[in-house]
């Protein structure tokens, strides 16, 4: 039986403190004891070390001086700049979308918001429609190297970790309105719209940086 190398073992590690991180076993600010990390995962410091440089690369953790390795926690500023790349490339993603996506795909979207016509919304489960229906439009736009820019930086990722930024009730009805325009194959008015969905949320974050 062949050994595993410290390089699959890395690879091994990164994605189960990955995983950790998105289901917030571990929790942004928290300092990872690597030691105690290494011994739960099964392997030694060294794969570890190499699976939390390529999460680093990632922007999921950081090193701290004084502190050691980090989950990593965004700052308003960090969301705000964020945000105006989720805005550039999914505005463009969406005007894609709405010249290729299936009826079929139309009503999926819809179908994901559906349950919230009820009250009262569960905000955990109308987080994970949110994503979906994000991550639907960026994945059905047709441009594999916009889904990539998407994917390699995290974003929604990144966004998924920060959480809602403004209630449901507020955001339920801006979702429609977004549908609406891609079923009618209104490209410039879905750009328009999601950029404002989006712009919106920015904006309670830019006030809040004010505010401090």
């Amino acid at each position: 039986m062949s050994k595993i190398s410290n390089d699959e073992l890395g690879a091994q590690a990164y994605k189960k403190v990955r995983s950790m991180i998105i289901s917030k076993k571990l929790v942004p600010g928290q300092k990872i004891v690597q030691d105690k990390l290494a011994e739960s995962l099964g392997i030694s410091r060294t794969p570890l070390r190499s699976a939390l440089q390529m999460l680093e690369a990632e922007y999921l953790v950081e090193s701290v001086p004084r502190k050691g390795v980090i989950v990593k926690e965004f700052s308003n500023e960090e969301i705000v700049e964020l945000y105006d790349c989720r805005i550039a490339l999914e505005g463009t993603a969406i005007g894609l979308f709405t010249n290729l996506a299936l009826d079929s795909e139309i009503d999926r979207l819809n179908g994901l918001f559906q349950p919230f016509l009820v009250s009262p919304i569960d905000t955990n489960k109308y987080q994970i429609a949110d994503s979906n229906f994000h991550d639907s439009i960026i994945q059905g736009c047709g441009n594999s190297f916009l889904s990539k820019l998407f994917q390699h930086g995290n974003i929604l990722l990144i966004i998924n970790m920060v959480g809602l930024v403004r209630p449901p009730e507020e955001t339920l009805n801006e979702h429609f309105d977004i549908i609406s325009a891609i079923k009618k194959r209104d490209s410039k008015l879905a750009e328009f719209l999601v950029k404002s969905h989006l712009d919106n949320s920015k904006q309670l974050i830019l006030s809040n940086i004010n505010e401090e």
